[in-house]
């Protein structure tokens, strides 16, 4: 009877774990009229999608260019902000979850942490793929590292 009892709240307990971490999901701002917005360009950048030499970033959808050059994005990205601050020197970061919509990687996932200087010109950006698939808050970068494999750097040439 007592294993009964135990095999049943073991089952229970089972059940409701999905529910707890949804508990954990972070809440996501609401877009404004982001700094983040714009056409941002570098061909030094490597030629693949999640190094894309352009990108496109508006409320609905960031369109990843693999080369500067291409008239078709090679990856087109749904994304979200659940954090956006400004620092001491001006530069405005932000914190998004980003999913693949289009092209290549259909549904894969990441966080980010993103940095666009304060002229507005520079947009740096760091980032974490999410080989299961779950957003977390603590799976965000931590840092700006130039020599991380999923750093890149680009440049406004639109507003």
């Amino acid at each position: 009877m007592k294993r009964r009892m135990w095999l049943a709240g073991a089952a229970l307990l089972f059940l409701l774990i999905p529910d707890v971490r949804t508990w954990a999901q972070e809440s996501v701002i609401v877009k404004g009229e982001e700094e983040i917005y714009g056409t941002w360009v570098n061909a030094d950048n490597r030629a693949d999608v999640l190094h894309g030499q352009k990108v496109v970033v508006g409320p609905d959808a960031m369109r990843i260019f693999c080369i500067v050059s291409d008239l078709e994005c090679g990856m087109e990205v749904s994304w979200d902000s659940t954090s956006k601050w400004t620092d001491s020197e001006g530069n405005v970061w932000y914190k998004t979850l980003g999913t693949s919509t289009g092209g290549l990687y259909l549904g894969a996932r990441w966080q980010t942490l993103e940095k666009v200087s304060k002229s507005g010109m520079t947009w740096e950006r760091a980032m974490n793929l999410l080989e299961m698939g779950r957003f977390n808050p603590a799976f965000y970068p931590r840092a700006m590292d130039p020599k991380g494999i999923y750093y890149r750097v680009l440049y406004r040439i639109e507003g």
